[in-house]
């Protein structure tokens, strides 16, 4: 999915907003390269299981398994997955930026070949869990558009609020709001905008980019601070790109009491 619209980067810095950070040394992790896993899908894989360890070693026990699956999902891009808001809300913790120290290959005692990886990471471990008193009502989406359609939607929150948006789809992400022509600003408690926030545009234009219907994926990132979302690239048709990896990163950064994320699926054809 595509906006109508250029956008710039915005130079603001980010602020976090989590209780406690710990330093995790020499972390490890293995995968073993069989079947239809090549080195570098095992290289990935270890590394995940290094976050994993990481967690561990910095004292988060509960939840591993919601971990597991959250890193797992993020190195298939099984984007829906992970930012399932159940998931979300009940972790702990979460490794906010790493280092990969080094990658070995071997072969292990059952003559399997594997790559292990040894990082570094910051857990950010949280105090407080999710305020259930700050929700979010979205309307106005539907499950599918065809090529050219213009989609329309608002927003509703509860309590005083920012927000960021992200796109995925086809292995892509994009931050979409706020952009160069749609700033970021206040949502106020019971308050109803409609996107776009222009009264000149009467709708997002959809163009797909695949011969195939297109799933899309839209992240809503509503938090009680202004945390500016800066770890994009512009592309030559003016998308602010990402990276799903880089987005869990500044989202977890954030403390689990002062967002509420909303996933929404919908598909171009």
């Amino acid at each position: 999915m595509k906006k109508t619209v250029l956008i710039i980067l915005l130079q603001l810095g980010l602020t976090a907003f989590a209780q406690d950070i710990t330093l995790v040394k020499n972390a490890t992790g293995r995968q073993i390269i069989a079947g239809s896993i090549s080195e570098e899908q095992a290289r990935l894989k270890a590394v995940a299981q290094a976050k994993i360890d990481a967690l561990r070693k910095a004292g988060v026990t509960e939840h591993i398994q919601s971990y597991e699956m959250l890193y797992k999902n993020e190195t298939n891009n099984k984007f829906d997955e992970v930012f399932m808001s159940d998931m979300l809300s009940e972790i702990r913790g979460a490794v906010r930026k790493y280092e990969i120290v080094k990658i070995d290959k071997g072969i292990d005692e059952y003559q399997n070949f594997y790559v292990e990886a040894t990082i570094n990471a910051e857990v950010i471990l949280y105090n407080t869990g999710k305020d259930p008193a700050l929700q979010v009502s979205i309307d106005g989406i539907k499950q599918g558009y065809q090529s050219g359609e213009k989609m329309k939607y608002s927003v509703t929150p509860t309590q005083d609020c920012y927000l960021n948006i992200f796109n995925l789809y086809e292995n892509n992400a994009s931050l979409i709001y706020p952009n160069q022509y749609e700033k970021s600003r206040l949502f106020k408690a019971g308050e109803t905008v409609t996107f776009p926030l222009s009264d000149l545009i009467d709708g997002y234009t959809l163009e797909k980019s695949t011969s195939e219907p297109e799933k899309n994926k839209l992240v809503f990132v509503f938090t009680k601070d202004d945390i500016p979302y800066i770890n994009f690239k512009l592309n030559q048709e003016g998308d602010q790109i990402t990276s799903f990896e880089d987005i869990s990163a500044w989202l977890f950064s954030i403390s689990p009491d002062r967002r509420v994320n909303y996933f929404v699926q919908f598909v171009i054809y």
